[in-house]
Parts: structure tokens; sequence; C-alpha cells
């Protein structure tokens, strides 16, 4: 019964969360038709309804001057309907008779909302609990170096605030910011790297380990090399005789060993050289980054293994595919009120920039579709962003407000950002594109971004 109990717990505290997700999407999306009812107002368009969610109406209330104010069945989406946006009008306050300046600026309202909320929002979370620092929690050691070189790297404990490269200064918010800062670089350059070490902001020389060629926003683990973050390896698929799946093999010991006394091991050829001199008989143990210690006799068939093959090895261990894991942790670290300030607005800006350069590396083939993720996604990963702290309830309030203003401002059909060029065509032109075509644009427009949306989603399930 307790099991139980404690099951439903678990479950109604999962509903919770999920349900202020979709409450923080619906805020969102609610500010973002404000801003344009709001401006609306301000120019003199006529509104038909300002509507909070989708689907059936469950509260209705109409105003004197005819609009009306719902809050509609399904939490998801809403809208402001303006006279004449969708439809043709005789009334001379309808959105399509109004200049197309006007409409611009109704249009580009939503967007606007949406990043003032987030940089707020971003600008009290920098000042209550600092800004997220990147950091590195082992840093591997320097072989075949001088100690001159060896002078130059990161510490454990390190966070890393900018990057100066070339005369160019970095600050650095997010992983997508190292390979912005550190892409094409050389292995043996010398960037000039602020961090907090102690408590404490300092510049220090940091020497380039390997080079820097990333393809795509997923590659960060060739800048963490490069900057000498330590690597385990990571099991992706195994025979699970001794490893699962998503481990990571972290370190080995001999003849009953304890961790402390382990070896470390950073990749495959580590691996290698611990196990070349072991022989049938010998007591090993593994460690996992989960702290599971698997402890194993080698056995007779350990003397058909090529020792000096890494793949040999490996394939005796049952390690069928592997990737990497880098030792990096994310921190609040404060950095004082006007300069947070300064750093807000960067930081929106990356945020936005980050979209940007994830939809180019979509539209060149750099980024694989199942990358994204639609509405079902979003909530699913603010549920779970939720649930670390109010810090990151923070965060993924200003991740999802940039990324609706800058979303919406693109120039897809059915988005504000198309309708503004057809807004701006008709300035130029000084005559609109016939109204039915234009609505036909939008309304396949809308058809698609749906479909992307639920595909994406369902990319992500499989």
């Amino acid at each position: 019964m307790t099991i139980n109990l404690l099951a439903f717990s678990d479950v109604m505290r999962n509903v919770g969360y999920g349900a202020l997700a979709i409450l923080i999407l619906m805020v969102m999306i609610t500010i973002h038709e404000f801003g344009h009812y709001i401006v609306g107002k301000l120019l003199g368009f006529k509104i038909n309804e300002f509507a909070v969610g989708m689907g059936p109406a469950i509260i209705k209330k109409t105003k004197k001057n005819g609009e009306i104010f719902s809050l509609r069945a399904i939490p998801v989406g809403g809208y402001c309907a303006f006279e004449g946006e969708d439809e043709e009008s005789d009334n001379e306050d309808a959105f399509d008779k109004k200049a197309p300046w006007k409409r611009i600026l109704v249009l580009l309202a939503g967007a606007t909302m949406n990043y003032l909320l987030a940089l707020i929002v971003i600008i009290i979370s920098m000042n209550v609990y600092g800004q997220s620092t990147l950091g590195v929690t082992l840093v591997k050691p320097y072989t075949g170096l001088d100690s001159v070189y060896a002078e130059q790297t990161l510490q454990n404990g390190d966070y890393i605030l900018s990057i100066k490269k070339g005369g160019k200064n970095s600050s650095i918010y997010m992983t997508t910011d190292l390979i912005s800062a550190l892409n094409h670089s050389k292995e043996g350059e010398v960037v000039e790297v602020e961090i907090i070490r102690d408590g404490k902001t300092e510049n220090i020389p940091v020497k380039l380990r390997k080079d820097v060629e990333c393809s795509n926003v997923t590659e960060v683990g060739k800048v963490y090399g490069a900057l000498g973050f330590a690597s385990a390896l990571k099991v992706v698929k195994s025979d699970e005789r001794i490893f699962k799946p998503e481990e990571y093999f972290v370190r080995i010991g001999f003849d009953g060993s304890d961790f402390d006394d382990s070896i470390i091991v950073y990749d495959e050829e580590d691996i290698k050289v611990a196990l070349s001199a072991a022989k049938t008989g010998d007591s090993v143990s593994l460690w996992t980054s989960r702290s599971t210690k698997y402890d194993w006799v080698l056995p007779a068939s350990w003397e058909n293994v090529d020792k000096n093959d890494v793949g040999s090895v490996l394939e005796f261990l049952g390690i069928k595919e592997y990737d990497y894991g880098y030792y990096v942790t994310s921190d609040y670290r404060k950095v004082g009120f006007f300069r947070s300030i300064g750093r807000s607005f960067g930081y929106s800006f990356r945020i936005g920039g980050t979209i940007f350069r994830t939809l180019g590396e979509l539209i060149t083939g750099r980024l694989g579709i199942n990358s994204m993720g639609g509405t079902v996604t979003t909530i699913i990963t603010a549920t779970k962003v939720i649930q670390m702290g109010p810090w990151y309830a923070l965060e993924i309030i200003s991740f999802i407000g940039v990324n609706l203003a800058v979303f919406n401002l693109l120039p897809i059909p059915a988005l504000d950002g198309s309708k503004i060029v057809f807004c701006v065509i008709e300035w130029i032109r000084k005559k609109p594109i016939n109204r039915k075509v234009e609505a036909i644009i939008h309304a396949v427009g809308f058809v698609l971004i749906l479909a992307f949306a639920i595909l994406v989603d369902v990319l992500q399930f499989i």
C-alpha cells in the first residue's frame, strides 16, 4: 500500500509540474496576443475577439463596443481576431483598411512583448540566482608537453565567463557560444579565458589541445576536448554482460583496489593501455558514472584478444558502440548588478541567434530533423526542467519567450513575419497583393506548420 501511495504521489507531482509547464506556455502565448491587442487598440483597429486557449469557449464576455473576451477549452494557443484580418471588410477600422506601417507595428508587437518578458525574467534570474555558467569538474592532465604549456590550462572547478581569441571577446552563456568562440581553431593556439576560480574573476591563457572543427551545434565535445575538459567513454550499445547502455566507463582497478586507487580512463586508448599488461585470472574492477562497480576475473578467452587493438579490447568487454561524455557542470554565478544587465541582453540575443543557427543547419542538412520538437516536446521538456528548481523554471520561461519572438518573425506563411512581408510589399507597390491569394498562402502555411510540429513530436517519441 505504501508503494502505491508513493507511486500515486509521484504521478500527481508530475501532473502538477506538467500543468505548470502548460501554464507557462499559455502565459507566453497570451502575452504575445496581448501585444497585438494593445497596439491595435492604440492605433484604432477594430478587434472582434481576444481568446485565451483554443477550441470551444468556456467563458465569454462581450464589451459594449462588441469586443469578445473568451477563455477556451484547449489550454494551448490563443488569438487576437482583428476585423478584416482574414476576410474582406467594409469597416474603416478593419485590419486591411489600415495603413501598412500601422499593421506592421501591430504584427511586431506580439514578438516584442515575448522578448521583453523574457528579458525581464533573465534580469531577475541573474540578480536573484546568478548567471548560469559552464564549468569543468575534471581537467585532463597534460601529456607530452613541457611545464610552460602545462600552466596554460584550466583547473578543476573553473567556470567560464568569456573567451578572447584574435582580439574578439565572446561572452559564454551556452555550449553553442563555445563553438562560436573557438570553431576553426588549431591545436597549440593560446586563447584568453575569463574564469571564476575560487569565487574570484580572473583572466588566464589556455593552450588549445586539439583542432576545433564543428559542423553543427551538437559537436560541442570537440571544444571541450580542446579546452582540456576530461572525457569519459559512454557506452551506447553493449551485450550487457558487464556494461549497460548509457553508462560511462570512468575507472579501472586491479587486485581488489578501491575507487581512489583505481586508474581514471578518459577514452578507449586509456582502456587498452590499462588492460595491456593484465593476464588471465587477474581480478579487475570496473567503475561507471553511476557508481556501479563490476568485479571481474579475466577468463581464458582474454589470451586470444589482440591487446594492441582498441576494437578487440572493447569487443571483449562487450562494448559495441560508444561515444564520449565530458566532465562539464553548470552553476549560478553572480557577476554584479550592472554587468548582469548587459549580460542579460547578450544572453537573450544568443538564445535568438541559436534558433537561427539551428534552422540554418536543418536547412543545410548538418542537423537532423529529429533534433527538433513541437508543442508536446516543449511541454515535456519544460516539465522536466521545472522540476529541477525555481532557477530552471525562470530559464525555461526565457527560452520559450525568445523562441516565440524569433520564430513568429520568420517569413513563413501564417506567421507574423510573413504577414509583415506582405505589408511591406503593399507599402512599396501602393496596392495589396490579392487578399484571397494571401489568405490561401497563410492557410496552407498554417497546415504545414501544424503538420511539421506533429511530425517532429512523433520523431522525438520514436
